[in-house]
């Protein structure tokens, strides 16, 4: 992949999480209180490193759900799965409202459709999350609606399989009817999402978050862009 290309391109597929948004932290902070909630007192280090294992051995159907299982067995809890994972969602709500997004990731996104490039959005959020985001979220709502400037939209309800399964770009791929994969591509964080795009023959320029440090060897090996942050990026495609 060359400069040449980018300035050539067709469609742009963003990951949202620790790509567009400064989320990763959040998820981490409300993941630990749920745990606190079901009576467990181990550090917030053993919680999540505990939950990274969980989810990277669960990646199909609900995730989520498939972790308040874990729970649910794990810390002996009266509570269902279920009842759980509600928990989990009721606490969401009130972080989701404070997201806000990366440093310049609003004028990357308005640049793209100014150059009246197609813009997809490929995020293993619910569509529930994305519904605060576009709505109630102040800071992404007035600032950069994601609806607004999003010409494809596609949550984890909209898919079988979860990334590093190339299922969610593909489908983006089918339908914006791109043929020539060189058109194309994706901006995403995590080394799941890199796998993901990659599985699906796509390029990837890969924008930095430290929380996914632990996996930073891997993605360099696979990412064809490697930037610190949006301004850098911008530049690459100017």
């Amino acid at each position: 992949m060359n400069y040449n290309e980018l300035s050539n391109l067709e469609l742009v597929i963003f990951d949202l999480d620790g790509t567009l948004i400064d989320s990763n932290g959040t998820h981490n902070i409300l993941d630990i209180e749920l745990v606190r909630s079901l009576g467990e007192t181990k550090s917030s280090e053993e919680i999540l490193k505990e939950r990274d294992i969980v989810l990277k051995k669960n990646n199909t159907g609900d995730i989520y759900l498939n972790y308040c299982e874990y729970l649910k067995t794990k810390y002996n809890s009266k509570l269902s799965k279920e009842e759980i994972l509600q928990v989990r969602r009721d606490l969401s709500k009130k972080f989701l409202k404070e997201i806000k997004y990366k440093s310049d990731a609003d004028v990357m996104i308005k640049y793209l459709k100014n150059k009246n490039v197609n813009l997809a959005l490929a995020t293993v959020s619910r569509r529930a999350d994305l519904d605060i985001y576009i709505n109630e979220n102040k800071y992404i709502k007035d600032k950069c609606n994601l609806q607004e400037y999003f010409d494809f939209i596609l949550t984890k309800d909209d898919v079988t399989l979860k990334k590093p399964n190339p299922e969610v770009y593909n489908k983006i791929i089918e339908k914006f009817k791109i043929k020539d994969l060189s058109k194309c591509v994706v901006i995403e964080d995590s080394l799941s999402g890199v796998r993901a795009a990659k599985n699906a023959n796509l390029n990837v320029i890969v924008i930095y978050d430290k929380y996914a440090d632990k996996d930073r060897e891997e993605i360099n090996k696979l990412a064809d862009y490697n930037v610190a942050n949006f301004k850098e990026m911008l530049e690459l495609f100017k």
